[in-house]
């Protein structure tokens, strides 16, 4: 039977940069933004979600969703894949879906492009290491050797080749590590950061090779039925300021439209230390929306934020306002991910960074479905 995560667990890295196969759901999550030896900047997020596949029927659904769109489409067929979501009781087998998302984004051209594939573990198309950091979908690869992360991925003429090197220790956000999402035992997930990543590398745009240089965050999560029902989806941001500090905060959204308790952040300072935030120790406000044409979905591309202990206030913004992810080949689940600007003062002294803002559950509903 799979496990959940119901306390404060002793991390060891890099061991725990692997895959945790005890556990449903997990990804290895990675953003940032970049600058081209000509000036351009970009923006990048590359994620790869593994889920364990319960039966025989779960992998069948899988299938049917990487091969054909017209199935995709069908009431009955989508009834069924949400009931493999949210089913919290699936026997354990050996086989594990891998789905990997691609988002580079052109800031100064407002465009951006968005990729996925998707395949199982059988016959090591897509798999990950519990050793290390090891993890790759057809082709696609997020790797750690001798202190260097290496992320591949490739598709349609667009790309990202990456080094990125980690300039302060892992962060474990909540209690030593334990993110708690609902009142009941297990709703939780394992969750750390590393939040100060330098990258350099190439960068491929319609078939056009960049060399890049700039920072990433990465974020990792894992767990089993780690959402209750009750939440609707969460807006989620990882923020680089130019003064040596990061700050993490994810907003969990109840369906009742009541934002959880439960919503917490991190904050980490230039020395690496860090502080996490309770829900009454932040607030964020939403200040402007965009609506999507295709999924209708209703999302805030601006916001201010405040952290009352540190004397920190935050302007956030959208580059793209309509950076919607329509997810039709891999997860099925639509969301907005992209690049935001930040502005603001702390402690009387201004700063400014930029980061990325992830919204889930706008367009459909996430409660137990991870």
């Amino acid at each position: 039977m799979l496990r959940r995560a119901c306390e404060a667990a002793t991390f060891s890295f890099p061991k725990d940069h692997g895959q945790h196969p005890a556990y449903r759901t997990e990804w290895w999550y990675l953003s940032g933004h970049l600058r081209a030896d000509n000036g351009t900047e970009w923006a990048y997020h590359f994620t790869i979600f593994r889920r364990a596949l319960g039966k025989w029927m779960d992998l069948a659904l899988i299938g049917m969703a990487i091969g054909s769109k017209t199935v995709r489409n069908i009431s009955l067929f989508k009834r069924a894949f949400s009931r493999m979501l949210t089913n919290q009781n699936s026997r354990r087998i050996k086989v594990d879906g891998y789905v990997g998302h691609l988002a580079i984004t052109n800031v100064g051209d407002h465009k951006y492009e968005f990729l996925e594939r998707a395949a199982t573990s059988l016959f090591n198309i897509a798999g990950a290491r519990e050793d290390c950091l090891g993890v790759w979908v057809k082709g696609w690869s997020l790797q750690e050797t001798k202190g260097i992360v290496h992320v591949v991925a490739e598709r349609h003429g667009f790309a990202i080749d990456l080094e990125l090197v980690s300039l302060k220790p892992p962060v474990l956000h909540g209690n030593q590590g334990l993110s708690i999402k609902g009142t009941r035992d297990g709703q939780a997930s394992y969750h750390y950061s590393l939040a100060s990543l330098r990258t350099t590398g190439t960068l491929k745009w319609r078939g056009d090779n960049h060399h890049v240089a700039g920072n990433s965050l990465m974020d990792r999560e894992f767990g089993t039925a780690m959402l209750p029902r009750s939440v609707r989806g969460w807006d989620w941001f990882g923020l680089i300021l130019d003064n040596n500090h990061e700050i993490m905060i994810c907003l969990i959204r109840n369906a009742d439209g009541t934002v959880s308790d439960k919503s917490a952040g991190t904050i980490v300072f230039p020395d690496g230390a860090c502080q996490c935030l309770a829900a009454d120790h932040f607030l964020v406000n939403a200040v402007d929306f965009w609506t999507s044409p295709s999924t209708g979905a209703r999302y805030p591309v601006h916001w201010v934020a405040k952290v009352g202990d540190l004397n920190l206030e935050l302007d956030v913004r959208a580059i793209i306002k309509e950076h919607e992810l329509v997810s039709g080949t891999s997860t099925t689940i639509d969301y907005w991910e992209g690049p935001v600007r930040v502005d603001g003062n702390m402690r009387g002294k201004t700063i400014t960074g930029n980061g990325h803002a992830e919204l889930v559950g706008y367009s459909q509903s996430a409660g137990g479905k991870f």
